[in-house]
């Protein structure tokens, strides 16, 4: 595991699974059953494409040694996968790492992540994640190579906020987006992080989206495993809302 890199608003730590772990997700991608994001909810906008996502997987917070046993069958319950399921394993493997707490708020119960695939020409839209819900979140990136002109950059926006009841709202309007866009342009900048290969990026509560993946990148797809540090409760309004999807 590399060196992190810290900011205000994000950690990005490099070569995060061992290679083996690294080789067995990204064949799992190539068999998982993948359905188009919804454009009707959420953050994404109908100019971002059709994105597919996996299933969702849930891991409780103390669950970890259990997943990586290997006699383990259970992950949750009322989730998914098992002790060889290499999303559950990435979710624990994220929550072993410990790399997490200086970001991070701590009243977090479970971690929730799913698989996402961008082909070209898809993306997400501005939007800043329910604090509400969510304690902070990560993105793993799955893919096996990438290339700076690929696109598909996280991009990370500054906005002004002068008192606590002028927090960003969580997202613009279906098709009424002109009030969100003035306000991040009220500052106007922010920084970017690659879909480099193997890399795991963790999230506090900045806006933030995901640049379109180039036509450059012709048959090669951005994969990520992304999700959301829960908070108490949480789960039950993600499974009447669907708002795990807000993310990738």
């Amino acid at each position: 595991m590399a060196e992190a890199i810290e900011h205000p608003h994000f950690t990005v730590i490099d070569d995060f699974l061992e290679e083996e772990d690294w080789t067995r997700l990204w064949s799992d991608y190539q068999f998982m059953d993948l359905m188009p994001v919804s454009r009707t909810g959420g953050a994404w906008k109908l100019e971002d494409g059709i994105p597919l996502g996996g299933r969702e997987c849930v891991l409780e917070r103390d669950s970890q040694a259990q997943v990586l046993g290997p006699q383990e069958e259970a992950v949750h319950e009322e989730h998914w996968g098992d002790a060889r399921d290499p999303i559950a394993e990435l979710l624990a493997q994220v929550i072993l790492s410990k790399a997490h707490p200086r970001l991070i708020d701590d009243n977090w119960v479970r971690l929730a992540g799913r698989a996402y695939v961008y082909p070209r020409e898809t993306g997400l839209s501005w939007h800043v994640d329910d604090h509400d819900l969510y304690a902070g979140a990560f993105i793993y990136y799955a893919h096996p190579l990438w290339d700076a002109h690929f696109g598909g950059e996280l991009l990370i926006g500054e906005t002004i906020q002068e008192d606590e009841n002028d927090e960003l709202p969580i997202m613009a309007y279906r098709f009424e987006t002109e009030s969100y866009s003035q306000r991040m342009l009220e500052v106007g900048c922010g920084q970017f992080i690659m879909p480099k290969p193997n890399r795991l990026v963790l999230l506090s509560g900045a806006p933030h989206m995901i640049a379109k993946v180039s036509a450059a990148a012709g048959q090669n797809i951005r994969a990520s495993v992304a999700g959301f540090f829960l908070r108490p409760g949480a789960d039950e309004e993600i499974r009447g809302k669907g708002l795990l999807s807000e993310k990738g």
